[in-house]
């Protein structure tokens, strides 16, 4: 399989996440998170 983009390295940006806790859910000491958001800067060229 060939496609536009093979063979070439991914350029990643890291990410600092933020918690916003308007929109936090739940008891916060059970040391579990949801992260929810746009993941197409995860798997660039897929």
């Amino acid at each position: 399989m060939t496609w536009i983009g093979k063979g070439q390295e991914p350029k990643l940006e890291p990410r600092i996440l933020i918690e916003q806790p308007e929109y936090s859910y739940g008891d916060p000491n059970t040391g579990n998170m949801l992260i929810q958001g746009d993941n197409l800067l995860s798997n660039p060229g897929f």
